[in-house]
């Protein structure tokens, strides 16, 4: 049985990951199969279930060892006669660490957290919410919805939400288009002048080129607040490939929040990424 976990597994399955799993000579480490996707795959998985603070580069350095090492250490993954842990992903540790990351992305985010876990969002006056037809897809009240959302923004510069319809308005976003063609009304990202926002969120949206390098563009520089980005699809329509959300920042938060109206579904399931920009 292969690895399970969203993290180690989407959007396509990683096949020195898979390698690792089965096979002694796939073991990943300091100058080891030590440079790639795989390694950081890792990285972001020990940042998420264990708080290890690693640089998401690709690169399986001192630090990355380290973190190994004491992940190890803490949940006992020993081979045949060790005392202390080793600082080598191997069998064992990344099926350990493929059940840790599956374990934290079933997990609901808190209401107090970075994302809305539901359709309700943050408390406010949803009566004020707006309605079709700026709204494709409405709640069952038939006011927009707010699951997959940010809640609780940095907030100290702009915040903006790209191709939005109002579900973040009570928030302070601004809906905006980063192209004309797909504007639909919306005034264009290109007429906001560059590091003017501390809060960046898309949803159910695509990402292509022109929007990844604006949101580059928009992004509060960290020596002022930095800026916070959140992206938010379900599985259908997640294209974006995982490298570009990743070269935008650190991974923060990862979700998966069931389909309310199929939430024995997997396939609705919405993922939700929170990226805290370079």
């Amino acid at each position: 049985m292969g690895l399970n976990s969203m993290l180690l597994t989407s959007p396509a399955r990683d096949g020195q990951l898979e390698a690792c799993l089965v096979s002694d000579p796939a073991h990943i480490g300091e100058g080891i199969h030590d440079v790639g996707e795989h390694v950081r795959r890792i990285q972001i998985a020990l940042n998420e279930v264990d708080a290890a603070g690693l640089s998401v580069d690709g690169v399986y350095g001192e630090g990355t060892g380290d973190a190994v090492e004491a992940y190890k250490n803490k949940r006992g993954i020993l081979g045949p006669g060790q005392v202390t842990a080793d600082r080598i992903v191997g069998k064992g540790t990344i099926r350990h660490l493929d059940d840790d990351v599956r374990d934290f992305e079933s997990l609901t985010p808190p209401g107090d957290g970075l994302v809305s876990p539901t359709e309700a969002g943050d408390l406010h006056d949803h009566s004020q919410c707006p309605t079709p037809p700026r709204v494709s897809a409405p709640g069952p009240d038939g006011r927009a919805q707010h699951q997959g959302t940010p809640i609780n923004p940095i907030g100290n510069a702009m915040r903006i939400n790209i191709y939005g319809e109002g579900e973040t308005d009570y928030l302070g976003f601004s809906d905006f288009a980063t192209e004309s063609q797909h504007a639909h009304g919306r005034p264009l990202t290109a007429g906001l002048v560059s590091g003017c926002a501390s809060d960046i969120c898309m949803r159910s949206a695509p990402i292509n080129q022109v929007t990844l390098e604006e949101i580059r563009r928009l992004a509060q520089s960290a020596l002022v607040g930095g800026c916070r980005f959140t992206y938010a699809s379900n599985q259908v329509q997640f294209s974006t490939p995982r490298a570009d959300i990743l070269s935008l920042g650190t991974v923060i938060q990862q979700h998966r929040i069931s389909d309310p109206a199929d939430p024995g579904n997997p396939q609705f399931d919405m993922e939700v990424w929170v990226v805290e920009m370079f």
